[in-house]
């Protein structure tokens, strides 16, 4: 069985925290508000304004934490030489290294702005969009800063993008969408969100959920592919018929569903927290305490819980109500923080609380019914 003991957590932290991040490129023409957009979808944990930039190539700067990697172009300027410049930067100082020979080093979206303060675009821009579009780079089209314009100057650039552009989606955004209705619903931030989610798979589809701020509902989703992940694994480990009583030997997979939920919804788990989950303390207890709630419930007529035995059904049981009880408790933390009423938490208290057992024990039921 994998060591979880309280020595190698920080292995284990760090592993998690090195898992690949997606790469996605952002350009347009200087002052479109690239900073701004990013800014505003991750909640500045990007720090596209801050210390945090790496020089990539010359005229490309990389933002990134442990979630999302944002290469930034410079932007070009109104001029011949400068756009010629930019075209050069784009493809052959930049696309053309990062064309997924491996994975991780790949551009996997391509968020291109224009503004629509200056109410226009160029021919370059038509040019670079189709371009990148037709070297197999998923782009859209982030039109910026609409609170800048009147409904039928939207309406009239939307109509000239989508007749100049018509396979390529354009959304419309503001950075003072949440601040003003009237805006907010002419702004597209969902669907810009909902696009690039499905233009990703897999670690790193699970990356760009946990870096966003908000979309609670697709932090629901992809905590639920890893419940699923975990209940497929628990269910090998009682391939091999476990004893009941010692429902502890599922920790490593536990253990790490509940630190993978917890990093999607941006709940921070302390380092004591989880030296004691990683070395059982907590998912032993309720791992017995399940045990027994469930007992009578999957092993009618066995005389005693001593002797009785995990298989895969009960292992994956188990684990799946207990993933899904702890993911339902992260998304109400989730919401309270957005609401702007962040409660506090504690990870080994929940994880042993009667409340919470029980709430484990009744998903159980639920799944055995």
């Amino acid at each position: 069985m994998k060591d979880y003991s309280p020595e190698n957590v920080d292995r284990e932290v760090a592993k998690i925290s090195a898992q690949k991040a997606p790469n996605i490129l952002i350009c347009g023409q200087v002052g479109v508000g690239k900073s701004a957009a990013v800014n505003y979808l991750f909640n500045e944990s990007v720090a596209m304004t801050g210390d945090k930039a790496e020089p990539c190539t010359r005229g490309i700067t990389l933002f990134k934490n442990n979630t999302v990697n944002i290469y930034d172009s410079e932007g070009y300027e109104i001029g011949a030489e400068s756009q010629k410049y930019y075209e050069k930067l784009i493809f052959d100082d930049f696309l053309a290294h990062h064309r997924g020979n491996l994975e991780a080093e790949a551009v996997h979206l391509v968020w291109y702005a224009v503004s629509g303060a200056s109410d226009r675009y160029i021919d370059l821009d038509v040019k670079l969009i189709k371009r990148i579009k037709a070297e197999g780079f998923p782009v859209c089209i982030l039109l910026t800063k609409i609170d800048e314009m009147t409904e039928e100057q939207l309406n009239a650039m939307m109509s000239s993008l989508t007749l100049d552009m018509p396979e390529i989606d354009v959304f419309r955004l503001s950075i003072l969408a949440r601040k003003d209705e009237g805006i907010a619903k002419f702004c597209d931030w969902d669907k810009l969100i909902d696009w690039s989610y499905n233009h990703l798979t897999g670690v790193f589809r699970e990356r760009f959920v946990m870096a966003l701020r908000g979309r609670l509902d697709l932090k629901h989703k992809q905590a639920a592919a890893v419940v699923a992940g975990a209940t497929a694994a628990a269910a090998t480990v009682g391939a091999s018929p476990i004893p009941f009583s010692d429902a502890a030997l599922l920790v490593p997979v536990q253990t790490g569903m509940i630190m993978g939920i917890a990093g999607i919804y941006g709940i921070h788990i302390g380092k004591a927290a989880v030296s004691s989950l990683s070395s059982g303390i907590a998912i032993s207890a309720l791992g017995k305490s399940v045990a027994g709630g469930l007992f009578k419930i999957f092993l009618p007529g066995v005389g005693s819980v001593l002797g009785a035995v995990i298989n895969a059904s009960v292992a994956g049981t188990i684990t799946g109500a207990l993933g899904g009880a702890f993911s339902e408790l992260c998304y109400k933390q989730c919401k309270d923080t957005l609401d702007g009423n962040p409660p506090a938490i504690d990870i080994e208290q929940i994880l042993t609380a009667p409340s919470f057992i029980a709430e484990v024990i009744r998903r159980a039921k639920e799944a055995k019914q």
